[in-house]
């Protein structure tokens, strides 16, 4: 049986009794029934609360109080390692206790009467203590004492009433399944007495803060340090610890708010969690590693679902986590809890429960996007036929919401799946590529001879329709027009229109339409598809809609003709995409309905609306359709005269998407540049961008015309008229050979005549023009200005002086500041022929100030010379400026400027009268006699 002698260390005063917070009247009813303890009264009281709320550091810190006034204290403290340890929690108590091997007097036998023997010694034992001073038995987490401990407890306290022992136990408030609560234990004895420890109020968070980081970091901090701990002194404690301790916490400058308001902590906070977790006992564990596993709160029938448990259990469990400061509703506090309790799960685990919550959301019907996010996070699933569709339809999502990240990853699991449809394998793939290619197309074209070895393969019933298109234009951007066009072929062996679904037929004609747009000499293998774009003419109204009509505007536009009705389509279709959902139909809508504006002519209204959707897609993951945005920008800056804007946008272009991954595309951004370049002066720079190797494949796509069409003109510009003439010529041949020879698309007869003129052969250069202009007809277009301005070039001086002044009207009118300035500083030099020495001047003035404005450097310093007569006279150094008032200033500026009397007039909205008679008073305060003895400048 069980005897022997008690061994106890006495407590200190010093104990923890002031570090309690909103523990005061629990130590203070603690104190009061230590206090009545007699010879004949003993006590018996039941601490519990939700776990994590102070019982253990209130049970020591009256122990401590207890043995500091001369009691015994005996303390002891349960744990799930130990509670199947018979006579764990007496051991504890009573350490001096050991079995012999018997007795000398009568006993029951077997197992019962050896526990009733440890019983009574027990008692025995604590009254023969109790005998010389008090006693007080503290025993912590008593819903994990061994049974027999709590038997000999239980016959202890009904004998002990009438003794000075006090028995204080600790167990949590909300019951632990397969744990019998204690509560029967101490009901039975005479003086019970019952006190709860509670979550700590916003006050009590803020006391205890204080004591760690001060009052007044405190006193801001306690709201939310309330919210994600629940008001656990533990967990307060924990977070606390790692900021105090842990001075590198949250890196430089890191603060504890950080820690607080953020999503990471430390490993106490972490351990913290954990210890409140594994207190909620198994079932409540249970529920907390799938209510990690959750992004967004779960519904409570679906968690029992995952763990198999009732609803009843569930619900006790959460109760449970929800005391302990870990969840509200649920979901949890703090991230850092989340994450912690993540960080637990065994790898095997954790795959389980992932693809169990998966498979549960998919039969439930469940969004995909939904569902792979827990497949993403499984592993490799086996056994689930399901999945792979799931994750595609996933992907499709993704790629709507402008998260490429996830749709790659998406589709990256789809085709890790193990799966014997080859085709469906193949489909993945070809998807991966076309949405990889929307971020990094270099990435996306690593893997597409590969791919077209597998299409080629491969039976036509083998390749689905959905997979040859897709991987038409991966090999249409990447260079391969011959293979695309293979393949084209290949799809028309396929379903005829008529047995395709209409949003199937529409996929089928914007794929050959758009490859015909890059390769215009594809046109003759694609039919063209009836007004409207649905099947029988019928308009679409799915997602193919837009598309469609976009690029039926960009096809308008490479025609000859009139396109007012294309540009109208295309201002309405970017009505509809701004401000939109950021994804890839939105964006490739764009790109189409601003390449029809730019090469209309509406260089203007493509810079606005480029720029607008540059601002609100800044962010956007598609790389590939930002680069193409940024060189819309850059195009429409540069027809209108802004080279630095051009040249800015253009550089931006590139570095979003390297060389490598623009195809044939790459012609753009670097035709830009070098006009760009070219314009500015700096040579140097625009022939290193031509020396980078470009796909032989672009000449034969209408990127090609850009970049040759820039490569002369560089030419030009740096005295190599043939060479000039040898590109705009094959800009020329590709356009009349493509069926696309619209004057204003690529002025390349403009160019052909710039180089003749430079060769000394002006009436080739006037063929050429003359070609151009009755091409262009009487429309006040940017080429028809380019077009007056070289006409005037091979004409008499008198005639060149109208042709210029209308040159110069036209493309202001257009928005071309840089070509205008060029007008104006040959208008100025035909005005300086004929001895319009005032007005040349006045020309010159304005070309070199357009000229600066656009940074054409090269223009500007052959303008410098002319730009001021010989006797001009500042303003500053005119006496009897300072005489005149703000009318007669205004009026005598615009007269300098070289305006007319009834051009001051309609500027100033003042009669005509009113003008001569500002003017005549200027004259006499000026002392001059006419408007060429103005001040150069006001």
């Amino acid at each position: 049986m069980l005897t022997g002698e008690a061994v106890c260390v006495r407590g200190n005063a010093e104990g923890t009794a002031r570090e309690l917070v909103e523990r005061d009247s629990a130590l203070t009813a603690l104190r009061n029934l230590f206090g009545t303890l007699s010879p004949r009264h003993g006590h018996a009281v039941l601490v519990s609360g939700p776990t994590a709320t102070g019982r253990s550091a209130l049970l020591r810190a009256f122990a401590e109080e207890a043995a500091a006034a001369g009691a015994l204290v005996l303390a002891a403290a349960g744990s799930p390692a130990e509670c199947r340890l018979p006579y764990g929690l007496v051991h504890q108590l009573l350490p001096g206790l050991r079995l012999m091997g018997g007795t000398a007097g009568p006993r029951p036998r077997g197992a019962d009467g050896a526990a009733v023997d440890a019983a009574r010694e027990v008692h025995r034992t604590v009254a023969r203590l109790a005998r010389t001073e008090p006693v007080v038995l503290v025993i912590d987490d008593v819903h994990h004492g061994d049974r027999a401990s709590l038997d000999c407890l239980r016959y202890a306290v009904r004998r002990l009433e009438r003794a000075p022992v006090m028995l204080v136990v600790a167990e949590p408030e909300q019951s632990v399944p397969g744990v019998p609560s204690v509560h029967s234990v101490l009901l039975p004895h005479r003086r019970f007495t019952r006190l709860r420890t509670a979550p700590l109020s916003e006050d009590g968070v803020r006391a205890l803060a204080a004591r760690r980081v001060g009052a007044a970091e405190a006193q801001r901090l306690a709201p939310r340090l309330s919210a994600v701990t629940g008001g656990s002194p533990l967990l307060v404690h924990a977070l606390l610890d790692d900021v105090v301790c842990h001075p590198d916490f949250g890196g430089a400058g890191g603060t504890v708010a950080e820690a607080v308001s953020g999503g990471e902590a430390g490993t106490r906070f972490g351990d913290a969690v954990l210890t409140c977790v594994d207190r909620c006992g198994p079932g409540a564990a249970e529920v907390a590693r799938v209510l990690a596993l959750f992004d967004e709160p779960a519904a409570a029938e679906l968690v029992g679902e995952v763990t198999r448990m009732t609803a009843e259990s569930v619900g006790q469990a959460v109760a449970a986590l929800r005391a302990s400061g870990l969840v509200e509703g649920l979901r949890f506090r703090h991230p850092a809890a989340r994450s912690a309790v993540l960080a637990s799960l065994p790898y095997d685990r954790h795959r389980d429960l992932r693809l169990r919550i998966a498979e549960l959301l998919h039969h439930q019907g469940a969004r995909p996007a939904e569902v792979a996010q827990h497949l993403l996070r499984c592993g490799q699933p086996s056994g689930a036929a399901w999945a792979a569709p799931v994750l595609e339809a996933a992907a499709e999502a993704a790629m709507a919401d402008d998260d490429i990240e996830l749709a790659v990853r998406c589709l990256c699991r789809a085709q890790s799946l193990p799966d014997g449809d080859g085709a469906r394998q193949t489909l993945v793939r070809i998807k991966k590529v076309q949405v990889e290619w929307c971020r990094d197309p270099e990435q996306s074209q690593r893997q597409l001879r590969d791919l077209v070895d597998r299409v080629d393969r491969a039976d036509r019933a083998a390749v689905s329709d959905e997979a040859l298109l897709m991987l038409v234009k991966q090999l249409v951007w990447h260079g391969s027009p011959d293979t695309a066009e293979r393949l084209i072929s290949r799809l028309r062996s396929g379903p005829e229109d008529g047995a395709r679904t209409p949003a199937e037929a529409a996929e089928h004609r914007f794929t050959h339409l758009w490859a015909a747009s890059v390769y215009p000499a594809l046109l003759r293998t694609v039919q063209q598809p009836p007004a409207g774009g649905g099947r029988d003419g019928a308009p679409l109204l799915g997602r193919m809609d837009r598309p469609l009509r976009a690029m039926g505007a960009l096809h308008d536009v490479l025609k000859p003709g009139r396109h007012d009705a294309a540009v109208a389509a295309a201002d309405q279709l970017l009505e509809t995409v701004y401000p939109a959902r950021r994804n890839q139909e939105v964006f490739r809508v764009a790109v189409l309905a601003l390449e029809a504006l730019l090469y209309a002519d509406r260089a203007e209204r493509a810079g606005r609306w480029s720029e607008r959707l540059l601002d609100s897609s800044g962010d956007s993951q598609g790389r590939t359709w930002l680069a193409l945005l940024s060189w819309a920008a850059a195009e429409a800056a540069l027809r209108q005269g802004d080279l630095p804007a051009a040249a800015e946008r253009a550089q931006e272009a590139l570095k979003l998407i390297p060389q490598a991954g623009w195809g044939v595309a790459v012609g753009l951004p670097l035709s830009c540049l070098v006009t760009a370049y070219t314009g500015m002066g700096d040579f140097p720079a625009a022939a290193e961008h031509l020396a980078r190797p470009v796909p032989d494949a672009m000449f034969r796509s209408r990127y090609g015309l850009h970049y040759l069409y820039a490569r002369g003109g560089h030419a030009l510009a740096t005295g190599r008229p043939d060479a000039a003439l040898t590109d705009f010529r094959f800009c020329g041949d590709l356009m009349r050979e493509w069926g696309i020879d619209a004057p204003g698309l690529f002025p390349w007869r403009l160019g052909a005549a710039r180089a003749w003129l430079d060769k000394g052969r002006p009436e080739r250069a006037r063929r050429l023009v003359n070609d151009q202009m009755t091409r262009l007809g009487t429309d006040g277009s940017r080429a028809r200005g380019a077009a007056l301005r070289l006409l005037a070039a091979t004409s008499p001086v008198r005639q060149r002086r109208t042709m210029l002044q209308e040159a110069a009207e036209v493309l202001q009118a257009c928005g071309d500041r840089l070509e205008a300035a060029y007008a104006l500083a040959d208008l100025s030099r035909a005005e300086s022929e004929l001895r319009e020495h005032r007005r040349a001047w006045v020309l010159a003035r304005k070309a070199l100030q357009s000229a600066r404005a656009c940074g054409a450097g090269p223009l500007a310093e052959a303008l410098l010379p002319g730009v001021r007569p010989k006797d001009a006279v500042p303003v500053a150094d005119h006496p009897g400026v300072g005489a005149l008032t703000p009318g007669e200033r205004r009026v005598a500026s615009l007269a300098a400027d070289g305006y007319t009397n009834r051009e001051i007039a309609q500027r100033l909205y003042i009669t005509g009268s009113t003008v001569e008679q500002h003017l005549t008073k200027v004259y006499r305060k000026l002392s001059i006699r006419t408007r060429d003895e103005l001040p150069t400048e006001f």
